[in-house]
């Protein structure tokens, strides 16, 4: 096991237990960044990382735009799956694999480059084998809601 994945999974505990801090939430954030993952390519970074919810935010810029100037609404469902699929691994323990079975976003207002959305996930079911998520995803500066997406997972268990 290589340290980004041990790190990743020690963060993943600690943030089942009690809220992450923030020199915590640096390291999610470096590990994200190393990986070259889609968080990065993106430029999504975790903001809160709490036992039944999980916070992350991006700036929208012109890649994320579709040809009217708006983002794009796969910005939306991917930042939906991301909060979502975190933070039911964490609620799940860390352990088993979680992985998303169902993601519907719903479009509410448009954004464009410069807005910055924060996505919030909070848990609606946490069962032995599926989670249920609630995700808003809201414009940092005005607090409106943007989308919502409901994003169902599958826990794994080994």
């Amino acid at each position: 096991m290589n340290e980004h994945v041990k790190t990743m999974l020690e963060l993943s505990s600690t943030a089942g237990q009690r809220k992450l801090t923030g020199e915590e939430l640096d390291t999610l954030n470096g590990i994200m960044t190393a990986t070259n993952g889609l968080e990065e390519t993106l430029g999504v970074r975790y903001t809160e990382v709490a036992p039944h919810s999980l916070t992350l935010r991006l700036e929208v810029q012109p890649i994320h735009l579709q040809p009217w100037g708006i983002t794009n609404g796969g910005i939306y469902a991917t930042l939906g799956e991301t909060a979502a699929s975190m933070a039911s691994f964490v609620a799940a323990g860390a352990g088993p694999i979680v992985v998303g079975t169902n993601n519907n976003t719903d479009f509410l207002r448009p954004s464009k480059a410069g807005d910055v959305i924060v996505s919030t996930a909070t848990a609606e079911h946490l069962g032995s084998t599926s989670h249920l998520w609630r995700v808003e995803h809201r414009n940092e500066e005005t607090g409106k809601l943007l989308a919502l997406t409901m994003l169902k997972t599958a826990v794994m268990n080994k």
